[in-house]
């Protein structure tokens, strides 16, 4: 039991310490706080968790929208962890109201056990004497019954010849007459004596009735004693374990508080960095759009000063070949007009000199402007042939920039298809990261309103969970207050279980004692019933003694008749005797007339047999 007060002591006294560390934590978290007002988001994190007492919370930086979602359970457990609180101290306050009354209870319960055991005592002498006195008078009366008992019992009817042998005494009469009035008396006193042993038994028997009843009633009470003793203590032990379940409890919410805070801040440096790479992204984004622009706007102008060039230089040089071309169709169109004009003068001329043919000589002297004519045609077919080689280069150069225009207009649709491709899906990413960036704006500026309302509702259920604190630091001095009073009521009530244990020993010695009475006391009853029994009996042969005397007084009567006849018969035969004695001595002295003894004998027997027959 006394471990079981003393684990309770020590159990409200952590819980005490525990409370009263709880207090230092939060007095260090306020001037903590008052010197860093700036960081007032830390302390909805850490009101309710004394392990982060110096735990700075991060600044605002983006938060996802799942933040809230660690808050709440955070908040239902420090609630949840607050009624437990309330509920063990309700416990605690319960337990010690039952312990007072519990206390009170027992110290009735010791100073009427006192009361009890000191009655007891007194009852216990009382009886002790008493029984000693009825000891030894029950010794002496049974005594004295058995030797009156012995004494009349040995004068049965049965011995009626010791009384005809004492008939020959003179006073044998007057003895049986005292001896039977000695036992008239005898029995007179040893009834009153056992009528009185039956008062003093029945007495006895009320006190022994009372003590086993105060007994069972004692025994009764310590036996509810030791079943409350077994209930505190099972209630101790329950309270001992639900208060190492809730340390255990809030250990674990401690690490749980900080397993939160670094997630939280490990969620909080990640945010910053994905807000950080996000800023970095749009830079870049904006920085490629520049770009991008700026090289749309620089390919754009030069595709179009290069082709407005080439388109240019392709007119001129379309131009000056159709200049040439022009020319040379002049050219050969004068060449014909002569060519035809001088082969219709030679055809002339050859139908007018046909002899003349074969001579070169004749020819070129009736025609001397011919070579001439001649080297111009040729020469003229050279440029013609030069300008046709020279268009067809032309032609050929202009199909192979028309066939390389074609190829780079293909090239650069080829490529502006590609880079609106890529401005498309830059503008598609662009758009999406802008949509994303704007639901992230939403979000944080959601996060912070929800983070704003979570430190109202936080420094509230601060202020709320420091009043209670104080409240529960009031109710705790209380209590710590009425302990220090229960432990010197426990201290009071060690020095009276030591008392009361050493009058237990003492009760239990007494218990022995009686014990030890009650045996002797029922060998003393059995004695009692012996002697009932044989005080019946002794009433029996009394009245069979008295009716023996009776009658024996008148065969005494009878007797003394009879004795008187006998007296008379006895000198008769005492003269007859000496008679034959004289005769049988003459005989035994004459061998003739020798007698056997056995013969003499039987002769006697015989004789009284036959009641002195003359015969014999």
């Amino acid at each position: 039991m006394w471990s079981t007060i003393a684990n309770l002591k020590e159990n409200l006294n952590k819980m005490a310490q525990d409370v009263h560390d709880e207090d230092d934590e939060d007095e260090e978290f306020e001037i903590y706080a008052s010197l860093n007002g700036a960081q007032a988001s830390s302390i909805s994190d850490r009101r309710n968790s004394h392990s982060f007492a110096h735990s700075k919370s991060p600044s605002r930086s983006p938060i996802p929208n799942g933040i809230d979602s660690f808050i709440n359970p955070e908040i239902e457990q420090y609630k949840a962890d607050i009624k437990r609180l309330q509920e063990s101290e309700a416990e605690i306050k319960a337990l010690s109201v039952n312990y007072a009354a519990l206390l009170k209870e027992k110290e009735d319960q010791i100073s009427r056990l006192s009361k009890e055991n000191g009655s007891l005592k007194q009852n216990l002498d009382s009886t002790t004497a008493s029984l000693n006195a009825s000891r030894n008078e029950n010794h002496k009366a049974a005594a004295n019954g058995i030797n009156v008992l012995k004494g009349s019992g040995s004068q049965s009817p049965n011995r009626q010849q010791k009384l005809t042998s004492q008939t020959k005494t003179g006073y044998s009469g007057h003895q049986k007459q005292n001896g039977g009035f000695f036992t008239q008396d005898g029995i007179s006193n040893g009834v009153a004596q056992l009528s009185d042993m039956q008062g003093n038994e029945r007495e006895l028997a009320d006190l022994l009735e009372e003590k086993n009843r105060s007994q069972t009633a004692v025994l009764a009470e310590m036996k509810q004693l030791r079943m409350e003793l077994e209930k505190e203590r099972n209630q101790s032990g329950n309270v001992h374990r639900k208060l190492q379940e809730q340390q255990k409890l809030n250990e674990a919410i401690q690490e749980e508080l900080k397993f939160l805070k670094l997630d939280r801040e490990k969620t909080s440096i990640e945010i910053s960095k994905i807000s950080n790479v996000l800023k970095e992204k749009m830079s870049e984004i904006n920085r490629l759009q520049m770009e991008l622009n700026r090289q749309e706007d620089e390919n754009a102008d030069d595709v179009a000063g290069g082709l407005k060039r080439l388109i240019a230089t392709l007119e001129k040089e379309n131009s000056s070949l159709k200049i040439e071309k022009n020319e040379l169709e002049v050219a050969l169109k004068a060449s014909r007009t002569a060519t035809e004009r001088n082969s219709l003068d030679a055809s002339e001329s050859l139908n007018k000199h046909p002899t003349h043919l074969n001579e070169p000589v004749d020819s070129s002297e009736s025609f001397p402007g011919k070579e001439e004519m001649e080297k111009s045609l040729q020469k003229f077919d050279k440029d013609l042939k030069e300008m046709r080689l020279e268009r067809d280069k032309a032609l050929q150069e202009l199909s192979r920039l028309k066939q390389h225009l074609l190829e780079k207009e293909s090239e650069e649709s080829e490529k502006m298809d590609e880079d609106s491709k890529v401005i498309e899906e830059l503008r598609e990413s662009n758009e999406y990261r802008r949509a994303q960036i704007l639901h992230l704006e939403k979000a944080l500026k959601q996060a912070i309103a929800k983070q704003d309302e979570v430190k109202m509702i936080n420094n509230n259920e601060f202020q709320k969970s420091k009043e209670l604190i104080d409240d529960l630091n009031k109710r705790l001095e209380s209590c710590m207050n009425t302990i220090d009073a229960k432990n010197v009521e426990l201290l009071n009530l060690q020095t009276a279980l030591g008392q009361y244990y050493a009058e237990i020993e003492a009760k239990e010695h007494l218990e022995g004692d009686l014990a030890r009475a009650r045996e002797e006391l029922a060998k003393l009853y059995q004695l009692l019933k012996d002697a009932d029994h044989q005080a019946e009996a002794s009433k029996r042969e009394k009245e069979e003694i008295l009716s023996k005397l009776s009658q024996a007084e008148k065969i005494v009567v009878d007797w003394k008749n009879r004795v008187n006849k006998l007296e008379e018969d006895n000198a008769k035969l005492r003269r007859a005797v000496e008679q034959s004695m004289t005769r049988l001595n003459r005989m035994s002295i004459d061998s003739d007339y020798l007698v056997d003894r056995r013969i003499v004998i039987k002769l006697l027997v015989t004789y009284f047999q036959r009641n002195y027959s003359k015969e014999v």
